[in-house]
């Protein structure tokens, strides 16, 4: 029956359900957090906001996206409830991780779980690096292994960005976004659908994350979010493998598709990564604490959240122009040009820093 209803209407409801459940949600979970006076606790270091602002803000995103997608998801990809369990474990280990500080290495077991859990037996895999590093076909096992890896790396790159007002919110806004488009040039109704949930989801908390935030998404969101939009990335790099002919005039092979799906994860993993190595050089942990993220060093730099986000939004579609103008080059040379581009962007941010820092 849902085959035979207009897309253009399945993707308006899909938007508008997900929003008014979304933000209704989110409302009720505000009343409740702020009546329970369980707020999110400042540090001084990378939480600098007021000490009466609520979390689990993600809970409003997660029951409008699962509204969404118990309607769409097998529609989209029949082995989808392999998708709903891990979102499910993700979600409530956000919860517990936001009222309880679950201890890192547990918080990162669950996230290899999770992600395994999909993976392996929805086999959603990143089966080809198609040229880069000269690697094409990629052995069953080492598949899934890196597949398992890069799904739990971006889960928690996804999760450091969260940092500032909105931030979060308006990257999934934009990553949905252009992978719904995808999905949408493909005529994968179900696929397009479930990101257009999660694109409305999402508009439900942004109208109460915005600068100055009224509640935090927290881990409740951020980890799903992380998983999801890593998860449906694959996927378009698998199905249109399969049933890409469609829109050879927009993704012109499979492996430009796979060269857009890296710059549409890009940034936040190479922010995570940066910021890695930098603490390590340091001597510090690699998951201590400080302000090294990219979104911190705009704050520092004297921009305010709301600016900060924009700057970011507009680096992330400069990124992901440039993949679409470059598409048809190796994947590598690809990479290397977003990092340039990247490194660039960081480069003039960081100056702008030590100025006003230095003032």
């Amino acid at each position: 029956m849902i085959s035979s209803v207009p897309h253009y209407i399945l993707y308006l409801i899909s938007l508008i359900a997900s929003a008014v459940i979304s933000l209704y949600a989110v409302r009720k979970v505000i009343f409740i957090m702020t009546t329970r006076q369980v707020f999110d606790v400042p540090d001084n270091t990378r939480k600098i906001h007021g000490a009466q602002i609520p979390t689990l803000g993600g809970i409003g995103i997660f029951i409008g996206y699962m509204v969404v997608a118990a309607f769409f998801m097998y529609f989209g990809i029949q082995a989808g409830y392999y998708i709903i369990a891990s979102t499910i474990v993700l979600f409530f280990t956000g919860i517990y991780d936001d009222l309880m500080n679950m201890r890192p290495s547990k918080k990162l077991l669950v996230q290899l779980i999770a992600s395994a859990i999909t993976i392996y037996f929805a086999d959603i895999r990143v089966t080809s690096l198609y040229g880069m590093f000269g690697i094409t076909d990629l052995p069953y096992w080492l598949s899934l292994g890196i597949t398992v890896f890069c799904c739990t790396l971006f889960i928690n790159a996804f999760n450091f960005i969260d940092g500032i007002d909105g931030l979060a919110c308006a990257l999934t806004i934009l990553y949905s976004l252009v992978l719904a488009g995808l999905f949408m040039a493909m005529s994968a109704v179900g696929m397009a659908c479930i990101c257009v949930g999660i694109l409305g989801a999402t508009l439900g908390l942004l109208w109460y994350n915005r600068a100055p935030a009224r509640i935090y998404m927290g881990d409740t969101g951020s980890m799903f979010l992380g998983f999801t939009l890593f998860i449906l990335s694959v996927l378009f790099i698998n199905i249109y493998t399969r049933y890409g002919s469609d829109i050879t005039s927009l993704v012109h092979t499979p492996r430009a598709a796979f060269s857009i799906v890296l710059s549409v994860l890009f940034l936040p993993v190479y922010d995570a990564l940066r910021v890695f190595v930098l603490r390590m050089s340091r001597g510090a942990s690699p998951l201590h604490a400080d302000r090294a993220h990219l979104h911190y060093y705009l704050l520092d730099a004297g921009f305010t959240h709301s600016r900060s986000v924009a700057i970011i939004i507009i680096a992330n579609i400069l990124i992901i122009t440039v993949t679409f103008l470059m598409q048809d080059a190796n994947p590598l040379l690809i990479l290397l040009c977003i990092t340039a581009l990247a490194s660039a962007f960081l480069f003039v941010i960081s100056r702008l820093r030590q100025k006003k820092l230095t003032r």
